[in-house]
């Protein structure tokens, strides 16, 4: 067991898995410190119960935010969602990269006792477009942009691997109705203007951050939890049943179809990432115990839109 007020370290902590993670660790007793740019905005999203520590990923890390430390829990990186410019493509790798590589190469350099978990996401683009096959953790990467991304991001994660136990969740969309997917269909289905992407056909790994917060306080605290594990609910959709359930929760339509090509000129090679298939199952994960509260998406959806905004 963990003992009382140990400290964890959060990286990337003001984003939106941050916001949700980082009040829990302090409701479950977790002495917090997060390594942020922004002190100011960090203060206003945690008035109370954390250390905050400045942080630019191009310095170094501050030495008194790892000492002592438990755990450490890395979830930097820039937003995918937006054009790719070549610039921003660079920008994507070198944020995860960069960081990552530096955590665990500042875990390495600390005497006795080192941190006992490294916690590092990554996600589920590792598996390119997959079509219909089902992806568990042993399945081969994929060949595009993003997969070179999680590739680099989980190889730079495993360079702790010979001082700490680390885990690498590879997320899933995340439902949540305040970031990311979610947040971003809502606006335009209560619009009267929702619809699916590309051919609908393709399949989509989500889950509720509900269950990504879960699974984060489970892997870090059972010493057994080591290596990848799919973060995603047990039953993954088509992108077209996510959107028709989200209709049917908001009594709206889902008639709409945006095709590749109209994409491409919003978001660049982005486009293709939104469409690509992949059936990815938490396999690891329900073998060794963890138990997801949202498994279906109807549930996922009808808890987090009776949430309210």
């Amino acid at each position: 067991m963990v003992g009382e007020q140990a400290a964890v370290l959060v990286a990337g902590g003001t984003g939106s898995i941050g916001q949700r993670l980082v009040p829990e660790l302090v409701r479950q007793g977790y002495r917090v410190r997060l390594l942020v740019r922004a002190v100011q905005r960090a203060r206003q999203l945690f008035p109370h119960g954390v250390e905050l520590y400045r942080w630019d990923t191009r310095q170094t890390i501050p030495g008194e935010a790892l000492a002592g430390v438990w755990g450490v829990v890395n979830l930097v990186g820039v937003p995918i969602a937006r054009r790719w410019t070549a610039a921003y493509r660079r920008e994507i790798l070198q944020s995860r990269v960069d960081a990552t590589r530096a955590l665990a190469e500042a875990i390495c350099r600390l005497q006795d006792p080192r941190p006992a978990v490294f916690l590092s996401v990554s996600a589920t683009g590792y598996y390119g477009n997959k079509g219909e096959e089902l992806c568990t953790e042993e399945t081969a990467p994929g060949e595009d942009f993003l997969a070179q991304v999680c590739q680099h991001w989980e190889a730079a994660a495993q360079e702790a691997a010979p001082c700490t136990r680390v885990v690498i969740p590879r997320l899933a969309a995340v439902l949540d109705r305040r970031a990311g997917l979610l947040a971003r269909l809502l606006p335009t289905f209560r619009s009267f203007l929702g619809g699916s992407i590309g051919t609908g056909q393709q399949w989509v790994p989500w889950v509720h951050w509900h269950d990504v917060v879960s699974f984060m306080l489970w892997a870090l605290q059972s010493p057994t939890v080591k290596g990848v594990y799919n973060l995603a609910a047990p039953e993954p959709v088509r992108y077209r049943q996510l959107c028709e359930a989200l209709g049917r929760q908001l009594r709206r339509p889902c008639w709409l179809r945006i095709p590749v090509w109209a994409l491409r000129i919003a978001y660049g090679a982005l486009a293709d990432a939104l469409c690509a298939s992949q059936r990815v199952v938490p396999r690891r994960a329900i073998a060794e115990g963890f138990s997801f509260r949202f498994a279906k998406l109807q549930e996922a959806l009808q808890y987090e839109l009776a949430q309210g905004t």
